[in-house]
């Protein structure tokens, strides 16, 4: 399969993404728990970091579609990331309100900037489109490379220098998305309005497709906060993280690559519901997993559940979005299936966690992934009765 040069573009871009979000977020939540937070404490941060990028991520996506550039508004976004991690990890002291403040704007502006570029992805070409799952396979290599590099700055600079590797790790970012070319939007400039937006939210079909995805993502995100709890308790250490990270990004490559194939085949719906039944043995291995190391191979489920889930995601909701409101289509989606599982998890997974233990907490999750699993069964019977 030959590939233009665009595609080329965009493996590097997806590559430095993922390697520098992997130094600001793979041991966010170790560095919380060594400042002293509570499960519940945590919880709080992300919530508010959740509900943050909500709104942030529906009104960038707006503003791309109004002013038909993506570009402009991901370096606004990355500078603002890059200031929040940067004095998120100088500051090693217990300051609850300041801790709130960074880490709300850190993971709001993750997400923006990621779904921007996923955005530029899909809005580029056709190519670039059909080859999107091969594109973010290279996303999971550098957090694959990212994640012990940031566990060994830790280890030999502590934390504090985190932040200072990731703000390298942003610039060369910068520097390497200059030489993608912004899209070119279709609509006339400032013909987007609110309107379209609401009139987005109000299609059945694109609805339905999101609902069901914010089912699935509270389940996935789970796994953000309990897996480095459950590792922790175990007895790991923060290298144990992240090697459990680059692990589980090193297994995701295969069906990134051929993910997209099986979509084609199968449809996006039943590759969901697919991932959606490995997502509920993962979770009760997990629960069951009595050493660390029975964590790293349960980890080996990755390589289904997590990149088969978001091929199909971008493939059903960029389906279900009218071409001149793309990137609000999918910034919107981001916005309720990304923020609101971000709302969701760390504040259901902080209480479970403080009431039941962290064993407990991931059979109840195995319980939840029960649910959009069948109800993505349900989506396939009712299509094929129709």
């Amino acid at each position: 399969m030959k590939l233009s040069a665009k595609n080329y573009k965009f493996f590097a871009v997806y590559f430095m993404m993922f390697f520098t979000e992997a130094l600001s977020y793979c041991l966010l939540i170790a560095f919380l728990t060594s400042l002293g937070y509570s499960a519940t404490e945590r919880s709080i941060f992300f919530v508010c970091d959740a509900i943050f990028g909500m709104i942030v991520q529906v009104i960038f996506g707006y503003l791309c579609d109004r002013y038909l550039t993506i570009k402009r508004y991901y370096y606004i976004g990355m500078i603002i990331y890059g200031a929040a991690a940067f004095f998120l990890y100088r500051t090693t002291q217990m300051n609850f309100w300041l801790h709130t403040i960074l880490v709300m704007n850190l993971g709001a502006l993750m997400r923006t900037t990621n779904g921007l570029i996923d955005s530029l992805t899909l809005e580029t070409s056709e190519e670039c489109r059909s080859n999107y799952g091969i594109i973010r396979a290279f996303g999971s290599v550098g957090w694959a490379v990212g994640a012990p590099f940031a566990a060994k700055v830790v280890e030999l600079f502590g934390y504090k220098n985190l932040g200072v590797a990731y703000v390298v790790s942003a610039l060369i970012l910068i520097a390497i998305t200059f030489k993608v070319d912004d899209v070119r939007k279709k609509t006339a400039k400032n013909s987007v309005t609110f309107a379209d937006i609401r009139n987005l939210i109000s299609d059945k079909g694109y609805f339905i497709v999101v609902t069901m995805l914010l089912l699935f993502f509270i389940v996935d995100s789970m796994q953000n906060y309990s897996i480095p709890d459950k590792i922790l308790f175990l007895g790991g250490s923060e290298t144990d993280v992240g090697n459990y990270w680059a692990l589980a990004a090193m297994i995701e490559l295969p069906l990134f690559l051929y993910g997209g194939k099986l979509v084609e085949r199968f449809g996006a719906m039943k590759v969901t519901a697919f991932a959606g039944l490995f997502y509920i043995i993962k979770y009760v291995l997990y629960g069951l997993a009595s050493v660390v190391g029975h964590m790293f191979l349960v980890g080996l489920f990755q390589s289904v559940t997590y990149p088969l889930l978001i091929v199909s995601s971008k493939i059903l909701v960029n389906e279900h979005t009218p071409e001149h409101v793309k990137t609000s289509g999918l910034q919107l989606a981001l916005s309720v299936y990304g923020g609101g599982s971000a709302l969701i998890s760390p504040m259901l997974n902080g209480l479970l966690e403080d009431s039941i233990g962290i064993s407990n907490t991931m059979m109840v999750i195995a319980v939840l992934a029960i649910i959009p699993t069948l109800f993505s069964v349900y989506m396939i019977v009712k299509k094929a009765e129709d």
